[in-house]
């Protein structure tokens, strides 16, 4: 994978980490008051967010519980709505691609632009909500994530080279 390649596909691995609490139904929401619950739990299989199955182990007091809620609940319609503009765009994308004659770049330029926007928007959001979290934690917390996260990281290397490395190249024929 190409160096630009990779900030991309660093940027949505981090977009993927902390958006889904943004836009965690009520099972997370719920779950916040009993240690974050089956809805955070559900983050490896899509309904919750890895950034709170690590936070899960931070063992929060209640009041950090709430405080981080309040967080997480404190623009969740916007974020929404963001996500569902995105999902218009991407929908008006693959109509374009799919349609009968000639598409260029030039045809879609337009939409990729303001995908690109509002997938800056989120990006920001959800780093300035995990710095609102962070703030919540005590040096205590923030030291012991930083040794699970390393410790997650050092599985995953693991698995890696247990598989005979780091995958396959899902980035495309042009990456030779």
């Amino acid at each position: 994978m190409t160096r630009s390649k990779f900030g991309v596909a660093a940027a949505a691995a981090l977009g993927l980490l902390f958006a889904q609490p943004l836009l965690a139904g009520p099972s997370a929401a719920q779950g916040m008051g009993h240690g974050f619950g089956h809805g955070a739990m559900m983050g490896m299989h899509g309904g919750g967010s890895p950034f709170l199955m690590l936070l899960k182990s931070a063992n929060l007091t209640p009041a950090q519980q709430q405080q981080v809620q309040l967080i997480l609940n404190s623009d969740r319609s916007r974020m929404q709505g963001i996500h569902q503009q995105l999902f218009a765009l991407h929908e008006q994308i693959s109509a374009k691609l799919f349609s009968a004659g000639t598409v260029t770049s030039a045809d879609l330029k337009p939409l990729v632009q303001q995908a690109s926007r509002l997938e800056a928007d989120l990006n920001q959001n959800m780093a300035d909500t995990a710095i609102a979290i962070r703030n919540v934690l005590t040096p205590d917390q923030v030291k012991h994530l930083a040794e699970v996260q390393q410790k997650l990281h050092t599985l995953h290397t693991q698995i890696q080279g247990l598989m005979g490395g780091s995958g396959p190249d899902m980035g495309g024929p042009d990456d030779n």
